[in-house]
C-alpha cells in the first residue's frame, strides 16, 4: 500500500473503486481461466505483487476476458526510492507502450479506475533514471559468495 501512495494512487475512491484485490502472478499456473474472467469484469482495484515480470501475460489475459477500457495500468518501479519510476497506460495501448519492458524492482502492478487519479495526486516526480536504488542480489551473492573479486 505503501507504493500505491508513493506513486498518489488510491487504492479504494468514491466513484472509482470500493474494493481492492491482492494478488500474485509470477508464473503461468497459478491463476485459472475462470478466475481471469472473473477479475477482467470485477470494479475491484487489482493490485499484483511479483508480477512485474509476468506482466504482458496478465495483460493478454484481461483483454483477452474484455477488461473495460476505462480500467488503466500503473507500474510502479523501485517503488518508495527515490529512483520510483510510474508507468501508466491503458491495457489495450499496452503492446505499444509496455511490452517487453523490464522493471526493476520492487516493482508494484496497479490496474483499476483508481489509477486515472495518479495525475490529480501524484506528489513524487518520476526519477527518469534506470540506476538501481538497490543492488540487485544475484550480485550481491556472487560477491558474498567470492569476496577475492
Amino acid at each position: 500500500m505503501g507504493a500505491a501512495a508513493y506513486a498518489g494512487i488510491p487504492l479504494t475512491a468514491r466513484g472509482y473503486a470500493t474494493s481492492v484485490r491482492f494478488l500474485t502472478y509470477y508464473k503461468s499456473d497459478i491463476v485459472s481461466d475462470n478466475y481471469w474472467k472473473e477479475i477482467a469484469k470485477t470494479d475491484d482495484t487489482l493490485v499484483l505483487y511479483m508480477s512485474s515480470e509476468t506482466l504482458d501475460k496478465v495483460v493478454e489475459k484481461l483483454t483477452f476476458h474484455n477488461i473495460h477500457e476505462d480500467k488503466l495500468l500503473a507500474v510502479i518501479e523501485q517503488a518508495t526510492t527515490p529512483m520510483q519510476n510510474v508507468y501508466i497506460t491503458n491495457l489495450y495501448d499496452y503492446t505499444k507502450s509496455l511490452k517487453d519492458k523490464s522493471f526493476i524492482s520492487p516493482s508494484l502492478v496497479i490496474i483499476g479506475k483508481v489509477v486515472n487519479l495518479h495525475k490529480q495526486f501524484a506528489w513524487l516526480e518520476n526519477c527518469n533514471t534506470n540506476q538501481y536504488y538497490f543492488k540487485p542480489m544475484s550480485t550481491t551473492l556472487f560477491e558474498l559468495n567470492h569476496p577475492e573479486n
